[in-house]
């Protein structure tokens, strides 16, 4: 969806005055930085259906070779549809899932708006049907233990 550009002008008593210099009050009485999202509020940006979703994207173990069953498209929670996943694959973060000697077994997404659910893939999936140990994700260039 593209939207429309905002006039972030506000005029009152003939003065013009900019949004954008304006504090953000909620319903609370709590002030907030413009660029800040409560996480009361953090739901409303998202178009999830379900609290998260995670995508398998990569399966360094399967390979490319068709020999033996990959991983790559699975996905999460069970009740995910297809817009969940297109979401996880746009704007989540990267991860993978490991097993006890730091080998990797699988390379994926997940969209955490509220980020309570950063072991999911591993919960979900990994563990099981993997069996992996820990999730790692992607932070400035280097994989980072959850």
């Amino acid at each position: 969806m593209i939207w429309p550009e905002l006039d972030t002008r506000l005029v009152m008593g003939g003065q013009s005055e900019n949004l954008r210099d304006l504090p953000v009050e909620l319903e609370t009485g709590v002030e907030l930085e413009t660029d800040e999202v409560p996480d009361a509020l953090v739901s409303e940006f998202s178009s999830l259906t379900t609290p998260y979703c995670w995508v398998i994207t990569e399966d360094p173990v399967a390979g490319y070779d068709g020999a033996s069953p990959s991983a790559v498209g699975k996905s999460g929670p069970g009740q995910a549809v297809a817009g969940d996943v297109t979401e996880a694959l746009t704007a989540g973060r990267f991860f993978r899932l490991v097993d006890g000697t730091g080998r990797e077994l699988a390379i994926g997404r997940l969209y955490d708006p509220s980020g309570d659910n950063e072991l999911a893939p591993l919960d979900d999936f990994g563990r099981r049907d993997l069996c992996a140990l820990n999730i790692e994700f992607r932070t400035e260039g280097a994989w980072q233990a959850a």
